[in-house]
């Protein structure tokens, strides 16, 4: 599981090119032990998932639907079952009515729906975390009632804007409150979005609103700072 940072692109450096000639093969007999954790899909997200819990010596069962994807993990010593987790009978092979945490990590959007849905009829004492793709995601998962939402692309990019403004000349500090800030203002509008996101006029309204909100948020805080530097300088 140390290797899998590069398993993604090794993979699509040694796959072969035409993935429409996969062969038909049965899914996985599932003979674990009672897991923990169960996650769904062993991509980008599901590989980092696995190795911390690995880490932290955390028993854990992992779903993959590509078959492909399964014996390329396995070549490197992962365990990993070839199956389809939006099945319900898979999910009670998983052992899922045992399990505490369900991980979704899988790619496809309508896939992550389709087996929240199953978990949340099925097994509502199951805790699910699930990868997002977008805000329009976000808000049918929060539908299904799943409260461990997290947008795939937003941590990774808010780590960018903040080494983005200290590259710029903003001192650690700053850039890292401005940042924590900036997320905290956007939690607060998907909140808030939520109840018209079906309704694209109130939705606009609502972005744009946000995006005002936002800037005079940080023009104050600009203000401020410039009355402490001139304070100082007396």
């Amino acid at each position: 599981m140390a290797a899998t940072p590069l398993l993604v692109r090794l993979r699509a450096e040694i796959a072969p090119a035409d993935k429409d000639k996969k062969a038909v093969r049965e899914f996985d007999r599932i003979d674990a032990a009672t897991p923990r954790v169960i996650i769904a899909g062993m991509g980008r997200v599901g590989q980092i998932v696995a190795r911390m819990l690995n880490a932290n010596r955390i028993p854990f069962t992992a779903l993959q639907a590509d078959p492909e994807q399964v014996d390329f993990m396995r070549h490197f010593g992962n365990t990993v079952y070839f199956g389809d987790a939006s099945r319900l009978d898979l999910l009670r092979a998983a052992q899922a009515d045992k399990e505490e945490i369900f991980v979704i990590a899988t790619e496809n959007p309508e896939a992550t729906l389709r087996t929240a849905r199953l978990l949340k009829r099925h097994f509502p004492h199951v805790k699910v975390f699930a990868r997002a793709r977008n805000r329009q995601h976000v808000f049918k998962l929060m539908d299904l009632g799943i409260d461990g939402i997290v947008r795939e692309t937003f941590f990774s990019s808010l780590e960018i804007a903040r080494g983005v403004l200290e590259t710029l000349g903003y001192d650690a500090a700053t850039a890292e409150d401005r940042v924590h800030r900036f997320r905290v203002h956007d939690e607060r509008v998907l909140a808030s979005q939520y109840p018209v996101y079906d309704d694209d006029a109130a939705l606009l309204q609502t972005a744009q609103e946000a995006r005002d909100d936002l800037m005079h948020l940080f023009e104050a805080d600009a203000d401020e700072d410039a009355v402490e530097e001139g304070d100082g300088a007396r």
